[in-house]
């Protein structure tokens, strides 16, 4: 079985991932990691969990036990960098969930990525990658019909970043194939806009309630319109993906990669 530590652990995601991980045949869960002055640092991290299997106490990254072969980051964009180097000096594959990544911290986690294999994806269910896939396809043969592409995302109301990260991994799909850049995004309409310019994308965010996530892609045409939707209605499905692209990792070279490879769907 693989060794494998969570950062992030005490969050929603570090939690779902452990619970996850007591079925999974080929994983086990051996670390906790928190950042130094997380409150629940030092404490048992199967009494914070409510689960005995994991008698352990939640550390520190630095601290981690020797054999230690994967690391799944679901903290923050800051926090994932660090992460990133330490494995990298490691040599510890690592699978990084973590949204809100700006330009800086994403060359940070690149650089790691020479040294080790990494897996970095805004999204890791199965559904949410085919929905990347799809809309490609979807924009790469409607683009050239007139066909002009909009799109949604709702988020529970604690959510503190938006556009999600997987909102933007979807902008700069559509901006890629219809050729389009920054200043082409709109993020909010009000007043008297005018009609609406061919070379447009609108792209907006809808927080409230407990909504885990749900992503709808456009594609307005004459008499017609086309729509992508997913909708995730539990934490675990990111979890299951987290785990599989660690897996995925074991046998992999340097390198960054994405759900995508994870899922055999890139071309």
């Amino acid at each position: 079985m693989i060794s494998f530590a969570i950062v992030g652990a005490v969050g929603r995601m570090g939690q779902s991932i452990a619970k996850l991980s007591l079925s999974n045949e080929k994983l086990n869960l051996k670390a906790a990691v928190e950042r130094a002055d997380h409150p629940d640092i030092n404490k048992s991290y199967g009494e914070i969990i409510g689960l005995k299997e994991f008698d352990f106490n939640i550390n520190t990254l630095e601290n981690l036990p020797a054999n230690i072969e994967g690391i799944i980051d679901f903290s923050s964009a800051e926090s994932s960098v660090k992460t990133a180097d330490f494995c990298g000096s490691k040599s510890i594959p690592l699978v990084i969930g973590a949204t809100g990544l700006n330009h800086e911290q994403t060359l940070a986690i690149q650089n790691a990525a020479a040294r080790i294999p990494v897996v970095l994806s805004s999204n890791m269910s199965l559904g949410v990658n085919l929905l990347f896939y799809l809309t490609k396809k979807a924009a790469k043969t409607l683009k050239n019909a007139g066909f002009q592409p909009e799109m949604t995302e709702i988020h529970h109301k604690h959510k503190k970043d938006a556009p999600s990260g997987t909102a933007k991994t979807l902008e700069n799909i559509i901006m890629t194939e219809y050729e389009y850049n920054k200043e082409n995004i709109v993020y909010g309409r009000e007043g008297i806009t005018g009609e609406r310019p061919e070379n447009q994308l609108g792209s907006f965010a809808l927080r409230g309630g407990d909504v885990v996530g749900e992503h709808t892609v456009y594609f307005f045409g004459e008499g017609e319109r086309v729509e992508l939707t997913h909708k995730a209605v539990s934490r675990e499905i990111f979890a299951s993906g987290a785990l599989t692209a660690l897996s995925f990792l074991q046998s992999k070279k340097s390198g960054l990669y994405n759900m995508l490879d994870v899922l055999g769907l890139n071309d």
